[in-house]
């Protein structure tokens, strides 16, 4: 029995998507920065960079569980339907 619906998962996981990216571009823009980085900085980064790591781990299990579901015959929209509007280039 999953802890989880897929319906709930459809709506976890776009959420979960924009917290990536929005991650990812705090990271990139932290890196524009000239000059030396503090070590505030330099630490910010690497905690983002953490966070980022285990979000997409749970991004990629989330989808597992999904995709389980859509297999079993549930009308959702596929994954990638669902971070198609989230991802970055």
């Amino acid at each position: 029995m999953r802890a989880i619906s897929e319906r709930d998962l459809a709506v976890v996981i776009p959420l979960l998507a924009a917290k990536i990216r929005d991650l990812t571009l705090e990271l990139r823009a932290s890196g524009a920065h000239e000059g030396e980085p503090t070590d505030e900085a330099v630490e910010d980064r690497m905690q983002i960079q953490e966070m980022l790591e285990q979000y997409d781990g749970i991004l990629d299990s989330l989808r597992e569980e999904y995709e389980e579901g859509l297999r079993e015959g549930i009308q959702l929209p596929a994954f990638d339907d669902l971070v198609r509007p989230f991802r970055h280039g």
